[in-house]
């Protein structure tokens, strides 16, 4: 249990944004209807561009998209509801049986009458509850163990009420007016690009691939291919069926070149796309196939990343023969320019295809003759395609915000405790929405985003959101969870809010708290039925942590060259002469021990013999220092008058008159006590935590962090760790690290094998996997003071990482070796 410890004021960082919004549909048969569907119900929510419309096949998502889906980090994961006139419309006859053929009369009114009733399907849950376990949507956990959740599905008829419909998003009169968006009974491959990119303003009919005159398809496809990084797309009336009409109007919408808004522009209300990353990625995925999954992985690319292509097979087929379709290769001339690369994959499609058209992408059909000077472009264009898998990367996510309320940043009071938890210790008056077009809209909801600066907590990983709320605050004040970014909150009030009640007292004040890293782990373990504790070595790194001041400085230190220092107290001889041939220092028995334990005390030549240097002020500067924190202790090495025990007596207790710590004897500080100098010498003790910590080889897992810190953007730690399930401990981990967002488990040895034995390794590789897996980690970190791991211990580490069963994502292995030297070897095994 953390206690509060002092008062202190750290900033915060708030956002305000739309929801992000997960919509699961069936990727079966009829998976072009339910996706445009899908897109059809975002169209109709403020936010809803931002939306990510994802297959499923008989409950299950492929672990691809559950990767791409987790850096998306959805507020609500949601199922696509199926209603009795979706089924009419995909399989008429299913539901509403007709008497006769000539009975159309009556199945319109049976329609009308029951073609809103939902039909549940056992695969829409089951792959909902696959996203939501592999995700951080907002749920909370109740008495039981039974989790309660914000919202399940999303309805073409209604708009749930954690979401907010796009006629309750904006304070300004709408006139009618024209948007592009995907005509309703467009079908196959261009009915659903249309639909992602320009919403569905209309709920979609069964259809099929629209029959357009080649010069307006070509038009079409190329828009699409291009795919202009552009949130507020704009596309010209290239056919009439494309108007969509916000009001009933007669006529038609002018043609010609005049540029008309996507419908998604109606969602984008107070909107802006935002960047959060330290460096915005440099690849833009082109999926090729037709099936759902490829579909699906080109789009969630797009919402991630702000930009993809969706090339279905079809089409790439035509494409070999009609040079018309030319903006790929004016995609990857633009790519080139700016140093950026087009990857090509496929869910559906062999290896071979896929080379094909990286061919084909890499030789421009534009390009004859060129001077020298213009080869090195069409070397770049050549280089700027490459066949590799679309990557999930968090880290790059861009997502949309209230524009000018995505970064603002406030002081607020908190306690902090000595693990370096804080908890706010007042509920804060986060922002109320102020974009002008925004304001006065009593139905919106939004999200408010809050993170601590630094920010120290892992983002999603499952964990109950309600847990980061601080004590004594109601878990039913609203929806929380742990975010990719931060702490995620509904901006409403779900506690009691009074009849009459200003807008400020309806909006949600949660008082927050980010727990210290080890907390962190026992929740997340917490929800696999276990616990996490710091072992005894990690306590006794704490007792350095407060000796020192901090985790940081521990660091510093040991991976000084005044570690080399701290390491000669330990001598390795037991006798003085053998320790230290050179007088460096003495060996002594330990004080108030009898099993035979010695320890060394250095005098000041022979730690600056050890330190390596001739600088005398250098090294008295650290000296003093390490005497002020009490990592060291100056004193004389005297010899009782009675029993003839030399031992070492520290300054605090030097004494004209002092006692002897084996017989009780008294002695005077007498010449005889010290020896043949005419004054006594000097001599150092180090704090016996120090001595323990290293004697158990505890500095390198300190030199590991030390690299680990010293590589990373953002960092912290919590060492030496244990996984008990059941009062019995499962696995260990030296050091548990959260380096630029992603967790790390780690294992640092003075040898470099994970075990004498086969079955030594192989038991210590599976224990590594468990726990990772239970704390989510991103990588297992395997360090060694050795150049290099033993090829049995990586093999034994990999083989437990490719047979456990996953129920996060797969953890990458990472060794890092030469530890305390100046040649640190830091690699990721493949």
């Amino acid at each position: 249990m953390e206690i509060k410890m002092k008062f202190e004021t750290v900033p915060v960082q708030v956002a305000l944004r739309p929801p992000r919004v997960v919509i699961l549909f069936d990727g079966g048969e009829h998976w072009n209807y339910w996706a445009r569907t899908a897109f059809h119900c975002a169209t109709r929510v403020w936010g809803g561009r931002g939306f990510v419309v994802i297959p499923h096949h008989d409950g299950i998502v492929r672990p691809d998209l559950l990767a791409m889906v987790r850096a998306y980090d959805p507020d609500y994961v949601l199922t696509l509801e199926r209603t009795v006139a979706d089924m009419e419309q995909i399989s008429p006859g299913s539901c509403i049986k007709l008497a006769t053929e000539t009975s159309e009369a009556e199945r319109e009114q049976r329609l009308s009458e029951s073609g809103a009733f939902p039909i549940e399907d056992p695969s829409d849950r089951a792959a909902r509850d696959q996203v939501t376990e592999f995700c951080s949507p907002y749920r909370r956990r109740e008495e039981g163990g039974a989790w309660d959740e914000a919202a399940t599905h999303i309805s073409a008829t209604e708009v749930w009420h954690t979401l907010t419909a796009i006629e309750k998003s904006t304070n300004q009169p709408e006139w009618p007016q024209v948007y592009i968006s995907a005509p309703e009974h467009w079908g196959g491959a261009l009915g659903v690009a249309l639909a992602a990119r320009c919403g569905a303003g209309k709920r979609p009919l069964a259809g099929t691939d629209p029959n357009l005159p080649r010069d307006q398809e070509h038009v079409l496809w190329n828009w699409l291919l291009s795919n202009d990084r552009n949130p507020g797309d704009q596309l010209k009336l290239v056919n009439h069926e494309l108007a969509y009409w916000t009001h009933p109007q007669a006529g038609h919408p002018s043609g010609g070149d005049h540029q008309y808004p996507t419908a998604f522009v109606r969602t984008l209300s107070g909107l802006t796309h935002i960047y959060n990353a330290a460096e915005r990625r440099k690849t833009v995925d082109l999926v090729l196939g037709d099936t759902a999954d490829d579909f699906a992985l080109a789009h969630i690319s797009e919402r991630l990343y702000g930009r993809s292509v969706w090339l279905p097979y079809s089409r790439w087929s035509e494409m070999q023969e009609d040079p018309s379709y030319d903006h790929l290769h004016t995609l990857v001339s633009g790519l080139a320019r700016k140093r950026r690369a087009l990857a090509i994959s496929s869910f559906s499609q062999p290896d071979e295809e896929l080379q094909a058209l990286a061919v084909s992408l890499q030789n421009p059909p534009f390009v004859a003759l060129v001077s020298e000077q213009q080869q090195a472009l069409v070397t770049r264009h050549q280089q700027a395609v490459r066949v590799e898998p679309a990557a999930a990367l968090p880290e790059s996510a861009w997502f949309l915000a209230v524009e000018e309320q995505y970064d603002i940043e406030h002081p607020v009071g908190v306690h902090r405790t000595a693990q370096g938890a804080i908890e706010m210790v007042a509920g804060q008056r986060y922002p109320d929405i102020a974009h002008p077009h925004l304001v006065g809209c009593d139905e919106l909801q939004w999200q408010v985003e809050v993170f601590f600066i630094p920010n120290g907590l892992p983002g999603g990983r499952g964990i109950d959101g309600h847990d980061l709320l601080a004590s004594g605050q109601s878990r039913h004040h609203t929806w929380m969870r742990s975010g990719r970014d931060g702490i995620s909150f509904e901006s409403g009030k779900w506690d009691l809010v009074l009849s009459g009640s200003s807008r400020a007292s309806s909006l949600a004040r949660p008082r927050l708290r980010q727990p210290s890293l080890a907390a962190w782990a026992d929740l997340v373990a917490a929800e696999s039925a276990m616990t996490m504790e710091y072992s005894p070595a990690g306590s006794r790194f704490l007792a350095l942590a407060r000796l020192w001041g901090s985790p940081e400085a521990v660091a510093e230190a040991i991976a000084s060259p005044m570690r080399k220092v701290f390491k000669a107290f330990s001598p390795t001889g037991k006798a003085s002469k053998d320790a230290y041939p050179n007088r460096e220092g003495v060996v002594l028995g330990s004080p108030g021990l009898t099993d035979g334990t010695r320890e060394g005390y250095l005098c000041f030549d022979g730690m600056l013999k050890y330190r390596g240097i001739e600088d005398v002020g250098l090294l008295r500067g650290e000296v003093d220092s390490l005497l002020e924190l009490g990592v060291l202790k100056r004193g004389l090495i005297l010899k009782c008058a009675h029993c003839g025990r030399p031992a070492f007596i520290a300054i605090d207790a030097l004494a004209q008159l002092n006692k002897c710590l084996r017989c009780d004897g008294s002695s005077q500080l007498v010449s005889p006590s010290w020896g043949k100098t005419t004054e006594p010498p000097w001599f150092y003790d180090l704090h016996p935590i120090v001595r323990d910590f290293l004697n158990e080889n505890g500095d390198v897992p300190v030199l590991l962090a030390h690299h680990l810190r010293g590589n990373s953007r953002t960092y912290t730690d919590a060492p030496e760790m244990e996984l008990f399930s059941e009062g019995k401990r499962k696995a260990e981990a030296d050091l548990i690290a959260l380096s630029n967002r992603k967790v790390l488990i780690a294992e640092a040895k003075s040898s470099n094998t994970l075990g004498a034995d086969r079955g030594q390794r192989n038991d210590a590789a599976r224990k590594k996997a468990l726990l990772a897996d239970v704390l989510h980690a991103d990588e297992i970190v395997l360090g060694t003071t050795h150049d290099t791991w033993q090829t049995a211990s990586i093999q034994a580490i990999q083989t437990a990482v490719a047979e456990r069963k996953w129920s996060w994502a797969v953890a990458r292995i990472r060794t890092v070796t030469g530890l305390g030297t100046e040649h640190i070897e830091d690699t990721y095994v493949r």
